[in-house]
């Protein structure tokens, strides 16, 4: 009889310390979940915040921030081609990549305000080093490593904007499916210059 009320009292114990390490847990996911997630508030989901105009769900405020950083690239990339590139029509398309992506990049940033999302100003690091190579760079070789880099950003561009066109916030699937319009016709333009390049 002792070794059944021993064993049971175990066991309760057991299952109470398991339940406390639970919740622990819990409140760690919380806590770290609450800093990128614009819809919690005190800790707790906020049902159709996300169609509100003060925050997104995590999917809308991780493709804000990946639109922003590819926006500061093509910036970033298309002034440095405008210094380095031998090609007219190289120069030219770069030309177009900056006025159109800083009129991107604006509208993205006047929207993340909006949504209460903390994009990012400046490239990650490897992306810096990229960019610091290529100010090295001129003539033909830069010409052909500039549309190749091109052809490559806007395909995968072109994937994360599809995307954020299905987000369920209204402003983001909006603002995506405009973008997106322009993000296709340079990556026409920029396989078709990659192309004439070979």
């Amino acid at each position: 009889m002792k070794k059944i009320f021993l064993l049971s009292t175990a066991f309760a114990l057991a299952l109470s310390f398991e339940a406390c390490q639970t919740a622990d847990k819990k409140s760690a996911t919380t806590k770290d979940s609450v800093a990128g997630d614009t819809t919690m508030v005190n800790g707790n989901h906020v049902a159709g915040s996300e169609s509100t105009e003060s925050g997104v769900d995590e999917a809308g405020a991780t493709f804000l921030r990946k639109a922003a950083v590819g926006g500061i690239m093509e910036v970033e990339a298309a002034k440095i081609a405008a210094q380095n590139a031998k090609s007219a029509e190289v120069k030219e398309f770069a030309a177009k990549m900056l006025a159109d992506h800083e009129k991107a990049n604006a509208e993205l940033k006047a929207l993340a305000v909006n949504k209460k999302v903390i994009t990012p100003d400046a490239l990650p690091a490897d992306e810096q080093i990229h960019l610091d190579g290529m100010k090295k760079m001129t003539g033909a070789a830069f010409d052909k490593h500039y549309m190749d880099m091109m052809v490559t950003d806007h395909e995968k561009t072109v994937a994360l904007f599809k995307k954020g066109t299905e987000n369920r916030d209204q402003s983001i699937k909006e603002w995506a499916a405009n973008t997106l319009k322009v993000i296709e016709s340079h990556n026409e333009m920029a396989q078709k210059i990659a192309a004439g390049l070979k």
